[in-house]
């Protein structure tokens, strides 16, 4: 299945369905969750040294379609297979340098991350930054572990520790879910919450806060299920996309 950029221009004009909201949820909820990095942040401390791909951009656009780029999934199994253990997170088509590449996120062993830079036109890894471990993730975060430790509170604000930890946990195994899906399902996740956050701004408020509360209603329901419940969940949300 090919996950290119002509796909995501397609799905940008898709009437937002509760299946897309569902996946969409899923995926950011947990990746911001796990990641030191947001999803969408730029490379910032992560320097890149000068590549060279093969498909150069002279001017950029909103769709790269006509360089027939290769599949998303492709690219994150390149940068998976760069990395001891790897587990590609997240991913997008983007230029650096002049040249159309897949900036993708990887997790390996001990939760050590990677950010990767894959040519757009063979697949060739062009840049594999060292290893962030855990433990130093707030130097590349845009966010404090203070900051990140309200929003948790703040979200459960009704629980007591005990219960907040349990939910960590529950999450933890949403990742796990998350990864047990093949490249082609995460691939396809990936590209739905790409357009979600383009159609969610063009919602009103109102609709914002309708839609984020059946987002929550639905991951309450997804939580206390087994990993392997879990992972069939979400491979009934993106066989439903």
């Amino acid at each position: 299945m090919k996950i290119g950029n002509h796909y995501l221009a397609k799905i940008l004009k898709t009437k937002i369905t509760i299946p897309i909201l569902v996946a969409a949820s899923i995926f950011a909820i947990t990746m911001i969750s796990v990641s030191p990095i947001d999803v969408s942040a730029e490379y910032g401390q992560f320097q890149i040294p000068e590549i060279s791909g093969t498909i150069a951009i002279t001017e950029q656009t909103d769709d790269y379609s006509d360089k027939e780029p290769i599949a998303l999934s492709v690219a994150m199994a390149v940068a998976e297979n760069s990395v001891e253990n790897g587990n590609a997170m997240w991913g997008k088509l983007d230029v650096v340098q002049g040249f159309l590449v897949y900036k993708i996120g990887v997790l390996g062993s001990d939760d050590v991350f990677h950010k990767s830079v894959i040519d757009a036109g063979n697949g060739a890894p062009l840049y594999i930054s060292d290893g962030v471990s855990k433990e130093n993730w707030k130097q590349y975060s845009k966010h404090s572990d203070s900051e990140s430790n309200k929003k948790w509170k703040d979200h459960y604000a009704d629980l007591t520790p005990e219960e907040r930890e349990i939910k960590k946990q529950q999450w933890s195994e949403v990742k796990d879910a998350f990864f047990a899906l093949s490249l082609d399902e995460r691939a396809k996740m990936i590209m739905h919450f790409m357009s979600m956050k383009v159609q969610m701004e063009s919602l009103s408020d109102e609709e914002k806060d309708a839609k984020k509360l059946e987002m929550k209603s639905m991951m309450e329901e997804l939580l206390p299920l087994s990993v392997e419940e879990k992972t069939q969940k979400l491979r009934e949300y993106v066989n439903s996309l």
